[in-house]
């Protein structure tokens, strides 16, 4: 009598759920691709534009001062976190949202510095 081949191989189910929990663990052991630094410029640049919208809309001066450890941005207190540091630099956005003086600001963490670059006229901030 012949005997039937032997099934050894894996089900359809098996194989999709162990496919399943590698993709899993693979997505949980990815670390996020934005940096520390970066996450803070980002912060801070999104906070000078609240700043200007404010005054923009308000039709009155709003002042931002950038000091080595945190900054002023209207009546927001932004500290940073602690590694991270700033030159010291103040200005103001105007009535029309203008801004009041251009700089660059260099912030630096234990490895890399950053700049935000503010630009006369429009007063929007970039990140290089």
């Amino acid at each position: 009598m012949d005997k039937p081949p032997a099934n050894n191989a894996f089900t359809l189910m098996e194989a999709l759920l162990t496919l399943l929990i590698i993709s899993l663990l693979t997505l949980i052991s990815l670390k996020p691709s934005i940096s520390h630094l970066e996450y803070f410029s980002r912060k801070m640049a999104a906070y000078s534009v609240l700043t200007q919208e404010k005054a923009f809309i308000a039709k009155e001066n709003k002042d931002v001062r950038i000091e080595k450890d945190r900054a002023y941005f209207a009546d927001i207190e932004f500290q940073y976190p602690p590694s991270i540091s700033c030159t010291p630099f103040a200005f103001h956005y105007n009535a029309k949202g203008n801004i009041s003086q251009a700089h660059t600001i260099h912030c630096t963490d234990k490895v890399r510095t950053i700049q935000l670059i503010y630009q006369l006229g429009s007063g929007r901030v970039r990140i290089e």
